[in-house]
């Protein structure tokens, strides 16, 4: 069985409710689904996102197991790579 949450978001600027709106008619869902298609999106790209950088950086220090690395190189490497 599957738990969900309700949430309700107070003081939803006015122009992003309304371009939600248009994109949920545009897509012909509801207001509700663009939110939760948004919101599932959002957290999606990050933990990608994420995913793909703990992967890069597990593949720089593969050679390293149990031998102490430079982290602040490989961490200067990642924040620049990443902006």
């Amino acid at each position: 069985m599957r738990i969900v949450a309700d949430i309700k978001v107070r003081q939803l600027d006015e122009r992003v409710a309304r371009m939600l709106k248009t994109r949920a008619a545009k897509r012909g869902v509801s207001l509700e689904e663009e939110v939760r298609a948004t919101l599932t999106a959002s957290v999606s790209a990050k933990r990608d996102g994420f995913g793909r950088r703990a992967a890069a950086l597990r593949a720089a220090s593969a050679g390293h197991r149990g031998k102490q690395t430079d982290s602040a190189r490989t961490i200067r490497q990642e924040r620049d790579a990443t902006g």
